[in-house]
């Protein structure tokens, strides 16, 4: 009789096992054609030949890629370096092109596996590993203690990692990690209270607000909104039997179809129309109008372009039309027809004025520094590319469009003790970033990108209105018929046009509409 034994059940002091991860055969050219049934000197074998050249070359270039990142690495432990470890992963997002977020996750992958994992990184930077495979190996050893990482680089490296299949590969590994995967600590529901705003990944219009807590305070709160939207219902009954105003009528929907909203609707009228108590913490205003940059031919009807929301999230076209007939005001917001570039202001002061903020809100809706995503409208600051000199403001550092940028909170502390650099280039549009550690990357400003599209459209439609115009003009003044008695009908287009205003009464030009 046999028995498996979990990692829960291994004996203490056992060691962990060492697959053999043999092939049966390496792998080159003679027995990739027996591997792949490819005939010998072939040009499918051939391909395939390459492949597997290119495939280790690749290898040795993602170890050294792996070098460089790791020689950027700032331990994270020590708080004391937290604006280090910023600049560092500025830096490699600057590099890599990738965000900030993403640059920490490959300073730590790299870190690990240089230092960590080192005889089986030596068979990365060989050419022995593919890629794929240390990349499967590194993130199976994020969660795990540099003892048990250790144990793992002594084992895997021994492998036939330059010949083995890929099927043999992944089983030798799951074996092998099996024996070090203990259950997961439990995380009390204390800890876990969260609420997330969620994107769709499709421009609907719509969101989710995710809601995570212990059961019993979710169910209790589930059960409070389920009563208070009961009893909102009740009430919305009685106003409509008595002609009463309706509360919580979302779109008036209630008043329209004289009939109570459902329950769903009821609960997030609620939850989103009712007062957040606060326990006396004075809430700040918030520093800026939530904005909707529609298209004006959006607005008018005559495109379905979709809107931005927050100078980030697309918005269907009907529902900016429908957001914009709420509100008793609007904003114009100019931008240049060619490329979309929005306009700027002008001032002449440290603080920038509140119309100023909202220029470069529209073209900063994340934080400035390439790669970083905080949006600018919750935990950013204006900043001056070249500093302001309060001594002599007109010797540089102007508070105009073309030397601000927004920037978050962290960033700016960056910026301001110097560790990344930006120099705003002489047109005035493209900012040069630097970091301490020397990586630089040029940025093109935020620009609406519907622009360009809708002035083609405008232009063609103004070309074909004048058009128009001419040729009613020629059909009043009887060109049209003078050009047919001389010369014939040479344009059947123009000719159909002739006939058609002839049997019908001319338009003088005052009752010619534009195209829009």
């Amino acid at each position: 009789m046999s028995q498996t034994m979990t990692p829960a059940a291994v004996p203490r002091g056992a060691e962990p096992p060492r697959p053999l991860g043999r092939a049966r055969r390496d792998l080159d050219a003679a027995s990739l054609a027996d591997r792949g049934d490819l005939e010998q000197g072939s040009a499918a074998h051939g391909a395939a030949t390459r492949l597997l050249a290119r495939g280790r070359r690749a290898s040795r270039d993602h170890a050294e890629r792996l070098r460089d990142i790791a020689a950027l690495w700032v331990p994270r432990e020590d708080e004391d370096l937290r604006d280090d470890r910023e600049e560092s992963d500025v830096a490699v997002a600057l590099a890599l092109r990738t965000t900030t977020a993403r640059a920490g996750t490959l300073l730590r992958d790299a870190h690990m596996a240089v230092t960590e994992v080192p005889a089986t990184f030596a068979r990365l930077a060989s050419g022995d590993m593919p890629v794929e495979w240390f990349d499967r190996l590194v993130r199976a050893l994020r969660d795990l203690t540099p003892v048990q990482r250790a144990q793992i680089d002594e084992r895997v490296s021994t492998w036939d990692l330059d010949s083995l299949p890929v099927d043999s590969y992944r089983r030798s590994l799951h074996l092998l990690l099996a024996w070090f995967q203990s259950p997961a600590p439990e995380v009390a529901p204390q800890e876990q209270r969260d609420v997330a705003l969620e994107l769709p990944t499709v421009a609907d219009g719509t969101a989710c607000l995710r809601l995570t807590g212990p059961i019993p305070e979710i169910l209790a709160l589930s059960r409070r909104l389920d009563a208070a939207a009961r009893a909102v219902q009740t009430t919305q009954r009685h106003a409509l039997d008595d002609g009463a105003p309706v509360p919580f009528d979302l779109e008036a929907a209630a008043a329209t179809t004289a009939r109570p909203l459902p329950l769903r609707s009821l609960r997030y009228a609620v939850m989103t129309r009712s007062v957040l108590d606060t326990g006396g913490t004075e809430v700040p205003r918030e520093p800026f109008r939530l904005s909707v940059v529609v298209p004006v031919m959006s607005l008018m009807g005559e495109s379905d372009a979709p809107a931005l929301l927050d100078g980030r999230i697309p918005i269907p076209a009907s529902m900016a039309r429908m957001i914009a007939a709420e509100e008793s005001m609007w904003f114009r917001v100019l931008t240049d027809p060619v490329d979309g570039t929005f306009l700027p202001t002008a001032a002449q002061r440290y603080r920038p004025p509140e119309a100023m903020r909202e220029h470069l809100r529209l073209r900063d809706p994340v934080c400035a520094v390439p790669g970083c995503g905080r949006a600018t409208s919750t935990c950013s600051e204006s900043d001056h590319i070249q500093e302001y000199d309060h001594a002599d403001p007109a010797a540089g550092g102007q508070t105009t469009p073309e030397n601000l940028h927004d920037l978050c909170w962290m960033h700016h502390r960056l910026k301001t003790r110097g560790l990344i650099d930006p120099v705003r280039g002489p047109d005035g549009a493209i900012t040069h970033w630097k970091t301490r550690s020397g990586a630089h990357a040029s940025v093109a400003p935020n620009t609406d990108l519907l622009t360009p599209e809708l002035a083609a459209v405008l232009q063609a439609r103004w070309e074909q209105y004048e058009f128009e115009r001419d040729i009613t003009a020629m059909v009043i003044a009887g060109e049209l018929e003078r050009f047919a008695r001389e010369d014939g009908p040479t344009d059947p287009l123009l000719d159909d046009r002739a006939g058609t205003r002839e049997a019908s009464p001319a338009r003088g030009l005052e009752d010619q509409p534009p195209p829009f």
